[in-house]
């Protein structure tokens, strides 16, 4: 278990640092392939982990694939509202996801650090 912990609060850092440097590169408007990189990286990513993080999955390999799918999922959501209501602002919307997938992210941190023994 103290394993799967630290492996969750590993890769919830990771994420972290996609979050931060999606959001840096979008708010800098820098148009370079490594903004394209980290956006994919970020949007196929982190929504995902975030959220199936808080089911106990066993297998590693199902988190991640679960991951993919449900952060295609979101994006897809998140696409569809913006049609719907005419207001098609992909950057902030991504900077958005990137706020609510970092705190999620960081509530991961949070509640699987290690307990001091008293």
């Amino acid at each position: 278990m103290t394993e799967q912990l630290r492996i969750r609060r590993f890769t919830a850092y990771g994420l972290l640092g996609v979050c931060f440097v999606t959001v840096l590169l979008i708010v800098l408007d820098l148009d370079s392939p490594i903004r394209t990189i980290a956006v994919l990286l970020f949007v196929g990513t982190a929504p995902g982990w975030a959220l199936i993080s808080y089911v106990n999955v066993r297998h590693l390999s199902v988190t991640w694939i679960s991951a993919v799918g449900l952060s295609l999922s979101v994006g897809l959501i998140v696409a569809q509202m913006l049609v719907l209501t005419h207001q098609w602002h992909p950057e902030a919307a991504v900077v958005g996801m990137a706020i609510a997938t970092a705190a999620l992210l960081v509530h991961h941190v949070l509640r699987s650090r290690p307990r001091s023994v008293s």
